[in-house]
């Protein structure tokens, strides 16, 4: 017996299996390290590659890196068994009794993680057979979970692309959805909305903990972009809070709740994903508000609540849109 092939095999099999498990049961942390590392890797290869006004193109990425990570637990898993067959030349036997290859080993393997076998190759003892329907287990099971997580991760897709579409719908500027909540007299029915706002970010949220693979999931329309939605709501938020006299404002509560859901989001994805930009993006028209007669504070009051007590935040927003190969929404 090759020892080498058969601790190399071995290690495989624990790093296909850890990173696979890792990333599809392990709802509480980021990707597995190498599976991590690879769709980060991807994603930064496709961003210098495409253009960031490619969005068609770089809507391909998600679906590409999820395909390649499941292709990669699946190849690792075979490697691995295939090295710890081959690494015995009496691990199985050929119909024509000819000794096997490292071919003729991956091809066994092949057939017994998927249930295809014809026979050519049969397990010479007990022990071998026993491992050999090891073989077939580890390997439905990790197909089984890579399906289940890609389902998983559509259905994910499809909520940030529901929620952005959600307040993009009400405006696609921090100032058109402040706009489009007053009434003339006060905010309306815009606590409602920041409640049903908060609670699906409260669920992408923990998609996003559960599925990092989502942040590569690139919109094609302005008006699915998650990063952009986040980034229209919390400026208008920022209008409101610090822009709108406190007599005329809706309840701090609800304000504070949904700004909290925001400050949850922005760790979780900053954790794996993103870095604060080093520059201060544009700091939201205040005057387009006062000129529709909505009752705000002084300009100068204003720019200087910013620059006190949002100027990291904003500089970690236009980090997010920046990643998301998205400009900062004017």
């Amino acid at each position: 017996m090759n020892t080498v092939l058969l601790i190399t095999g071995i290690l495989l099999l624990i790093i296909a299996l850890v990173e696979g498990l890792w990333t599809t049961i392990w709802v509480d942390g980021n990707s597995a390290p190498i599976t991590g590392r690879l769709t980060s890797g991807v994603w930064k290869g496709m961003r210098a590659v495409i253009s960031s006004k490619s969005h068609k193109a770089l809507s391909l990425a998600g679906p590409f890196i999820l395909f390649l990570t499941v292709i990669f637990w699946i190849v690792l898993l075979w490697l691995g068994w295939s090295l710890v067959f081959y690494a015995d030349q009496s691990s199985i036997d050929a119909k024509d009794g000819s000794p096997p290859d490292l071919s003729d080993a991956m091809w066994y393997v092949a057939y017994c993680m998927f249930t295809i076998g014809n026979g050519d190759f049969m397990p010479k003892e007990d022990g071998w057979q026993l491992l050999s329907s090891l073989v077939g287990l580890t390997g439905m099971a990790l197909v089984t979970l890579s399906i289940t997580y890609v389902l998983q991760v559509v259905s994910a897709v499809v909520n940030k692309r529901a929620f952005a579409s959600q307040v993009t719908s009400i405006g696609q500027s921090a100032e058109e959805f402040v706009l489009k909540q007053w009434n003339g007299k006060d905010f309306g029915a815009i606590e409602l909305q920041l409640n049903s706002l908060s609670g699906q970010l409260a669920v992408l949220d923990e998609q996003h903990m559960a599925f990092p693979i989502l942040h590569y999931y690139h919109a094609a329309d302005y008006q699915k972009s998650q990063d952009v939605a986040i980034t229209i709501l919390d400026d208008a938020l920022t209008l409101i809070e610090f822009g709108i006299k406190e007599e005329h404002q809706p309840a701090q509560t609800i304000l504070a709740s949904t700004r909290n859901s925001i400050s949850t989001f922005l760790q979780t994805v900053q954790s794996a994903f993103i870095t604060a930009a080093k520059e201060t993006p544009e700091a939201p028209k205040l005057v387009k508000l006062t000129n529709k007669g909505l009752p705000t504070v002084p300009e100068q009051e204003f720019h200087h609540k910013l620059e006190e007590k949002l100027k990291d935040r904003r500089k970690l927003l236009l980090g997010l849109t920046q990643n998301g190969a998205w400009e900062w929404p004017a």
